[in-house]
């Protein structure tokens, strides 16, 4: 089958003829249908991100199983599913306690275990769910993302309706946030990008009515005292990824607003918690998601009510490598492989 796979110490994938799978007795083989190039994925593409050697990475994928284990249950091949990233081990207190992303036993497919740049991926059946039969595949390659956003906005403590949100970064898992954020009653949206985030931050302006602001060029303190009422946000979605922005988040804050790190950080942050204590400020990280999370994420997708108009591109699995160079390069939001 077509794979592609990572080379340590090379930059980039290799394109190669793999073995398809052989499932465990508690795996599902699936025939891949559409995979998404994740944030994640780049870490790997590039070298910074270490897995182990030969790895196939990929886990924001639709597709249809072809084979069940024999202890596998809840599932028949030719159902369509979508996984989470998260393989739970379901004993330690964090999974017993339902924060499945925060076990203590965590394996991730795409990075752990092979993935779903390749025609064929193997999945634990924990971490599947169940999509509709005639789903568009770039769409159910775009669940997982989804889901992602859902939890970070379920972060927040106070009630969201009416409330000034500020997200800083438009990739996708920023401008899904603003979505689903407005889904939940945001009263206004501002989003922060760069120059370089241009058509991005016009996307969000003319699909989602919301409010934009150039980073580079622009005081966003200013804009803020424009569009919202106090001239401070209740709540703040840093959804960059650059640990050196945290420490500028929260002033950006009024009194008893949240801060919610949605962004994976790499590097070190230096930051003055004064406005923190003085603004009795809530400062709240989020990774992934819980499994239930999961299944309202899908039924927002299924019912039509996340845009992916203007976010997600398509290409082919045969130049996943394409792919890659063309969203790092920020040509494209998002792409998805398709089979």
């Amino acid at each position: 089958m077509l794979s592609w796979k990572k080379k340590n110490g090379q930059y980039g994938l290799v394109k190669s003829d793999a073995v398809r799978p052989v499932i465990s007795d508690d795996q599902v083989l699936v025939k891949v249908l559409a995979t998404g190039i994740c944030g994640t994925d780049f870490g790997i593409y590039k070298g910074y991100r270490e897995v182990e050697e030969g790895l196939i990475p990929g886990h924001e994928f639709v597709g249809e199983i072809v084979e069940k284990g024999a202890s596998v249950r809840g599932y028949e091949v030719g159902d369509k599913v979508v996984p989470s990233i998260v393989i739970k081990c379901g004993t330690c207190p964090a999974c017993l306690a339902g924060f499945e992303a925060q076990c203590e036993n965590l394996k991730e497919i795409g990075i752990h275990i092979d993935g779903s740049f390749a025609e064929y991926v193997a999945v634990p059946a924990v971490s599947l769910h169940k999509v509709a039969d005639d789903i568009d595949p770039v769409v159910g390659a775009s669940i997982e993302p989804v889901a992602v956003a859902y939890s970070a906005v379920r972060k927040v403590s106070q009630f969201i309706p009416g409330k000034d949100v500020l997200v800083y970064g438009p990739g996708a898992i920023g401008l899904y946030t603003a979505q689903i954020a407005k889904i939940a009653g945001a009263g206004t949206i501002l989003i922060a990008g760069t120059a370089a985030d241009k058509e991005r931050l016009e996307l969000a302006a003319s699909r989602y009515g919301a409010e934009i602001v150039y980073s580079d060029t622009e005081s966003v303190e200013e804009k803020m005292k424009e569009c919202f009422k106090h001239g401070k946000a209740d709540i703040v979605f840093e959804c960059t990824g650059v640990a050196a922005l945290i420490g500028g988040m929260l002033p950006l804050l009024k009194p008893h607003g949240e801060l919610i790190l949605v962004g994976v950080y790499h590097d070190d942050s230096q930051v003055n918690f004064l406005p923190a204590g003085r603004g009795e400020l809530t400062i709240r990280g989020t990774f992934c998601y819980t499994l239930d999370e999961f299944e309202y994420a899908i039924r927002l997708v299924e019912k039509d009510m996340i845009d992916f108009t203007g976010i997600v591109e398509t290409t082919v699995l045969d130049k996943l490598d394409e792919g890659f160079e063309r969203t790092m390069s920020k040509e494209a939001i998002k792409i998805v492989a398709l089979s």
